[in-house]
């Protein structure tokens, strides 16, 4: 057991990242939605050009920001998750309208897979402050940016480590695995 151990200690460091294919150049109209770096309401994930998502202090300061800066977002509390952090959603719809469909769109259900939230920034700053308001001619928008906020929280460069980015991803959390 001790020249196993030796061994191993003595061996070079290996490569232990996650065999992928190459990354493909991307390319296309929606890099038009991206905003510029000196823009002050470019969202976390956007600043740090897709490396990296924000947390969910990070994430929710930022959709607060909007909120106050704009009257067709609301924030609105709907529980709280085990280890006690706000599950929330924000409300895009134009004020004093009659009641109207209500889409549901929830991203972070898996803490890994966090895109949708990045996404989701994006597209509420653009409803509300960048002329996209005519999205909610027809429906409301209900978006809940971190659904497993618990998970998301639990970040580590292994939680995915066969997935490009973020290079901080959270972890799915279950009952087990709270502690």
């Amino acid at each position: 057991m001790l020249i196993l151990l030796a061994a191993l200690a003595a061996a070079p460091a290996a490569d232990l990242t996650a065999p992928l294919p190459p990354t493909v150049p991307w390319r296309g109209a929606s890099e038009r939605l991206v905003a510029a770096p000196a823009d002050p309401w470019i969202t976390p994930a956007e600043a740090r050009n897709f490396a990296e998502t924000p947390s969910y202090a990070e994430t929710r300061a930022y959709l607060e920001r909007l909120v106050a800066a704009s009257p067709l977002l609301t924030i609105e509390v709907f529980g709280r998750a085990a280890q006690g952090r706000e599950l929330y959603a924000v409300r895009a719809g134009k004020p004093g309208r009659s009641p109207k469909p209500v889409l549901l769109a929830q991203a972070g259900i898996h803490a890994g897979e966090i895109d949708g939230k990045d996404a989701g920034l994006m597209l509420l700053r653009d409803i509300a402050l960048r002329g996209k308001h005519n999205l909610l001619d027809r429906a409301d928008l209900l978006f809940v940016p971190i659904f497993n906020a618990d998970g998301h929280e639990r970040v580590s460069p292994w939680n995915r480590p066969n997935q490009r980015g973020p290079n901080n991803q959270g972890w799915r959390t279950t009952a087990q695995n709270l502690n």
